[in-house]
């Protein structure tokens, strides 16, 4: 028993010089940086037990920088000061804080010492034994964990082999695949090429025979106005034959009328003769008269058919535009595809060769 308390008691104290050494390294580190605000290390201090750290720092500050680095008397007596009363540091929190990576890395190995210590110092013979105990179901459970590892490595191995055969026929397939896709693609890109010439032809034998028809309607069309500007012509002689032979009557009906004055029975029947020859001239007239109308009816047959055809040579027009667009479109989007397919499959020669 009283062993049992000896060792407490020393373990107890070893523990607390670690526990010490750590907080005055802590109070080591923050120690260069307390005096670069001496505003705030004044306010901080000053009306508590560590108020004579004020002048310690401002004396230290006085020193010489050759005198701090040869830690004569003064500067040991300061740095002693500071590491007896490690409690300083609690009052700066943020300098701790503000500490270098390499002066945090120093602070975490200080405290992991300090725990293994404890580990160390606080076990017992009952510990020991139960962590041999745990330590040997723990080489079971290991050796166990092996043994399936290997068994679930080996199954493994057999799920690969498995598995890269059916990657290796599926590799076969996809490359079916895609030969049978740039043969039909291929096959595609003839029967589109071989569909886009029989169309050039077709709308070539189009044009040229609208283009002829076009040549034999204007010559239809010259020939309807020559036989016009003839039948204009002779209608206008046939008017005025008419006209002369009207004022050649109207001559003679007023040498009827003076003659009727003179003797009326001998003009009754001239006015008789004179008005079967006026029903003859009128039947002439009629008969005139129905083919001036079936002139002006022919004329204007033609008329009707010259604005027919050309209303027809505009739609044609319009047709042929049309078509020639579409080809053109057909034609860059066949051009765009084909390209975007080089491209593709060049891109897919690259992936094979990688």
């Amino acid at each position: 028993a009283d062993f049992s308390r000896i060792r407490e008691t020393q373990i107890d104290n070893v523990l607390r010089i670690l526990k010490t050494s750590i907080e005055r390294i802590k109070m080591s580190l923050i120690l260069p940086k307390l005096g670069d605000d001496m505003d705030h290390l004044r306010k901080t201090l000053k009306g508590t037990v560590y108020e004579p750290a004020i002048g310690l720092m401002e004396k230290l500050q006085s020193l010489d920088a050759v005198k701090v680095q040869i830690l004569n008397h003064e500067v040991v007596k300061i740095i002693d000061y500071f590491h007896r009363n490690f409690q300083i540091y609690e009052m700066f929190p943020r300098l701790l804080n503000l500490l270098s990576n390499d002066d945090k890395k120093l602070l975490v190995a200080c405290n992991t010492i300090l725990t293994v210590a404890e580990r160390h110092l606080w076990r017992t013979a009952k510990s020991e034994i139960s962590m041999e105990r745990q330590l040997h179901v723990m080489y079971h459970e290991r050796e166990e964990i092996r043994s399936r590892t290997a068994y679930y490595q080996k199954k493994l191995k057999s799920r690969n082999a498995i598995l890269r055969w059916k990657q290796a026929v599926k590799f076969l397939i996809l490359e079916k695949l895609e030969t049978d896709l740039a043969n039909r693609k291929w096959r595609n890109s003839v029967r589109i090429q071989n569909e886009i010439e029989q169309r050039g032809r077709i709308l070539r034998d189009v044009h040229k025979n609208t283009i002829q028809k076009q040549k034999d309607l204007e010559e239809e069309l010259e020939k309807a106005q020559h036989e016009y500007q003839h039948l204009i012509t002779s209608i206008a002689l046939n008017e005025k034959d008419a006209r002369a032979e009207k004022n050649k009557l109207l001559i003679q009906l007023e040498g009827i009328l003076q003659k009727f004055d003179n003797n009326i029975g001998e003009k009754i029947r001239e006015n008789l003769e004179l008005e079967d020859q006026y029903k003859v001239a009128k039947m002439e007239l009629d008969v005139f008269m129905i083919t001036y109308r079936k002139e002006e009816a022919v004329y204007n047959k033609i008329v009707v058919k010259y604005e027919q055809e050309e209303q027809r040579k505009q739609q044609q027009r319009i047709l042929l535009f049309m078509m020639n667009r579409a080809a053109r479109q057909i034609q860059k989007y066949w051009l765009k595809w084909r390209r975007d397919q080089r491209i593709k499959a060049r891109r897919q020669n690259r992936k094979k060769k990688k």
